[in-house]
């Protein structure tokens, strides 16, 4: 699985302070832990950090590039700011990766931010709602999906660089939902062959919950098993990461060993870390 570190966002009052007061220290050993902790791509938000958003991210995403040259996800809902700041992070960083995290599926959005897609070469989350907002069935979220997998075709993004987001809500609030997410995925995996790549936003499952970690844990197997691609997670929640791998071998995507959370870390290069207790 394809790992989104969430922990850069300025909806966290320690990284917002960092933006505002140009503080690169803070970001820098989040981004260290999230790395540490196997995130393969790091998901960054300004949130509502006061001050020029723009310059917030560019700021952002220079100072997360000094410590790691993995793909950066530009993160947010207002789709005419990202248009803006993926050129700009695109010439700051001309070799870097880049996700633009995301675009529904309303036409006046997929209109601004799929030809920035393809003028920067970036990648794209599509979210699986349109101007009527995020749906309250599985149908309604197929074919927003739909919809936008055949328009970013259409605009030449390659589908290994399309991810389509069924929306997570959470659990307290939108009882069933989760389980639309995960029909979703599975019925969106045939719209196109091959199909894009799926992806979730975790942490909103268990927004406001109690034991949010371990609704966490659940809810990623249980994507996973439905063929989940990719999560915007904490990556340095150790169980999680676990839950993830070893899910990832009962399902035959990774070979199992005895030691095969360590196996899967030195994989990227990562430090050998005592396994976290079982649970």
């Amino acid at each position: 699985m394809i790992v989104f570190s969430e922990r850069i966002n300025g909806m966290y009052r320690d990284v917002r302070s960092a933006i505002v007061e140009r503080n690169p220290e803070v970001i820098q050993d989040l981004a260290e832990q999230q790395l540490a902790g196997g995130a393969d791509v790091m998901d960054l938000n300004v949130g509502p950090a006061k001050g020029d958003a723009v310059e917030h991210f560019v700021w952002l995403a220079r100072t997360v590039h000094e410590v790691t040259d993995k793909p950066l996800s530009l993160d947010s809902a207002k789709a005419d700011l990202l248009v803006q700041v993926v050129p700009r992070v695109r010439d700051a960083l001309p070799d870097t990766k880049l996700v633009i995290n995301s675009c529904t599926a309303a036409p006046s959005y997929m209109e601004k931010l799929l030809p920035v897609a393809t003028s920067c070469g970036a990648a794209i989350i599509g979210l699986t709602m349109d101007q009527e907002g995020v749906p309250g069935n599985v149908e309604k979220r197929i074919e927003c999906g739909a919809t936008f997998i055949m328009t970013a075709l259409e605009h030449g993004i390659p589908i290994d660089a399309i991810y389509i987001d069924p929306i997570v809500l959470p659990v307290n609030a939108a009882f069933k939902q989760q389980q639309f997410v995960i029909e979703a995925i599975r019925q969106l995996s045939i719209v196109n062959d091959p199909p894009p790549k799926f992806i979730v936003g975790l942490s909103n499952v268990s927004q406001k919950c109690r034991m949010n970690r371990l609704l966490n844990r659940t809810f990623l197997v249980m994507c996973l098993a439905a063929g989940l691609d990719a999560a915007i997670v904490d990556a340095a929640d150790d169980e999680l990461i676990a839950a993830m791998i070893s899910a990832e071998v009962l399902l035959g995507k990774e070979l199992y060993s005895d030691d095969y959370i360590k196996a899967w870390r030195m994989q990227r290069g990562l430090p050998a870390q005592v396994e976290p207790a079982q649970v």
